[in-house]
């Protein structure tokens, strides 16, 4: 199936967003995650084909990541949240969509979260992939990552382009140079300046701003789907154990020998298991 792409006004800039299965009566906005040089494709780039022969798929670039600029960032990850809430909002509004199903990874999972506690009539069913937005400690795995210009060399890329996996041979090519690829986007200024503007100084301190209290998650009354890799390097398994039993009608499935890019490291299982959750199948 073709992955069409396309840029449409959000409020005060631009939102770039991939798109599959147009004219299919449910629609799933599918928000990525938050790595040095992460952009939606990156994300959904197995997603987005399957998903589409059933659903219409919509995978933005969420703001100051890929091709969707922020050109006044805001500093630290509480006022971007407020930003990326509002460009969502504004996306679906300016497509005429009422009201979606939501799939979030990582940084993503936790704007889903965000967007539900702010504008539950909105989503209807919601798919969680190692996120934030529960209490942890910051792992080293996001201590390097959302630190990544504290080095911002090409191997500190690599490494963590391989412990995004559990299995690094799944990317079926040589890690060095995806990582080479990545490392000239990643040093652009404008790239820069807005990831640094994202998560400067403290981990735990951005770790934190995306944290909703139980009695939050608890008024959230859509069926939730969390997954996670047992393997996961960057947000620890315990996250989606705590969103699993705070969250009143929450599911968890958790996959082994997986790291934190469920959706391509195990891509068959990933996509079997949304399209069945998605159609109702595995409602209890």
């Amino acid at each position: 199936m073709e992955i069409t792409e396309r840029t449409i006004a959000t409020g005060g800039f631009d939102t770039f967003f991939h798109e599959t299965g147009a004219g299919n009566e449910q629609t799933l906005l599918l928000l990525h995650g938050s790595g040095p040089g992460a952009n939606a494709i990156s994300n959904w780039q197995f997603a987005l084909p399957f998903l589409g022969e059933t659903y219409h798929c919509l995978a933005p670039d969420i703001a100051g990541f890929g091709e969707s600029p922020c050109d006044q960032p805001p500093t630290g990850a509480a006022a971007w949240i407020d930003v990326w809430v509002q460009q969502m909002i504004d996306f679906l509004d300016a497509l005429g969509l009422e009201k979606v199903s939501l799939v979030g990874n990582s940084m993503g999972g936790g704007v889903s979260l965000h967007l539900v506690d702010r504008h539950p009539e909105r989503f209807e069913r919601i798919v969680l992939m190692g996120a934030v937005g529960v209490p942890f400690t910051a792992t080293e795995g996001l201590k390097r990552g959302w630190g990544y210009y504290n080095t911002a060399t090409k191997d500190e890329l690599a490494y963590l382009v391989r412990k995004f996996l559990h299995n690094p041979g799944v990317l079926g090519g040589d890690v060095d140079a995806i990582a080479e690829t990545r490392f000239k986007f990643v040093m652009q200024d404008k790239v820069k300046e807005q990831f640094v503007a994202m998560f400067p100084g403290d981990t735990q301190t951005h770790v934190d701003a995306f944290i909703l209290p139980p009695e939050r998650l608890a008024k959230m009354q859509q069926p939730f789907m969390v997954t996670h890799g047992r393997e996961d390097f960057f947000i620890p398994l315990s996250n989606s154990y705590y969103m699993e039993e705070h969250l009143p009608n929450a599911q968890l499935h958790v996959f082994s020998k997986c790291g934190h890019w469920i959706q391509i490291e195990q891509r068959k299982s990933f996509n079997n298991i949304v399209k069945f959750f998605f159609d109702g199948a595995l409602d209890q």
